[in-house]
């Protein structure tokens, strides 16, 4: 009983979150995974900017996934793309000021929104709940890999959207 508790206090949150985070990002004026990708490219860019890849590996998604947010979001002027000079092949995507602008405008709103959702919580405890989520996170993959090679497995759907 208590398993079963915890399994949909898990989903409650997930849903929860997904909420959160549509709501920040209509006060922005994007979709919730075109702002999941502005708010990670902002984290990542650094001086030089953000592969595909490693967009991709952090969000734990695919590079064609990743690839069509970022046209829309370069479409939209909110991001750059401009060839890697170490991989011809590849792109780095940067903030444009444009999309840096459109994150600071809902920065309090975002910092506000953090300060609840984590009201509470201790370092510790955060701590702790990080773990155990990096490690749940690897271990549903796992098991979605699992279930894919039963014999009537799910079709090959990713859950790719952010």
């Amino acid at each position: 009983r208590e398993f079963r508790r915890l399994i949909h206090r898990m989903l409650i949150g997930a849903a929860r979150l997904h909420a959160v985070r549509e709501a920040i990002a209509e006060k922005i004026g994007v979709s919730g995974a075109n702002y999941t990708m502005l708010m990670s490219t902002l984290h990542l860019q650094g001086t030089a900017g953000v592969s595909i890849s490693a967009l991709a590996d952090y969000l734990e998604v695919s590079g064609p996934y990743v690839t069509g947010v970022i046209n829309k979001l370069a479409a939209q002027g909110f991001v750059r793309k401009a060839s890697n000079p170490k991989d011809k092949r590849g792109v780095l995507v940067r903030l444009t000021p444009a999309g840096r602008k459109k994150l600071l405008q809902a920065f309090e709103f975002i910092c506000n929104v953090n300060d609840r959702l984590f009201d509470g919580v201790g370092r510790e405890e955060y701590r702790a709940v990080a773990n155990f989520n990096a490690r749940f996170i690897r271990n549903t993959q796992a098991t979605l890999d699992w279930i894919d090679r039963q014999p009537g497995g799910r079709s090959r759907l990713r859950a790719a959207d952010l």
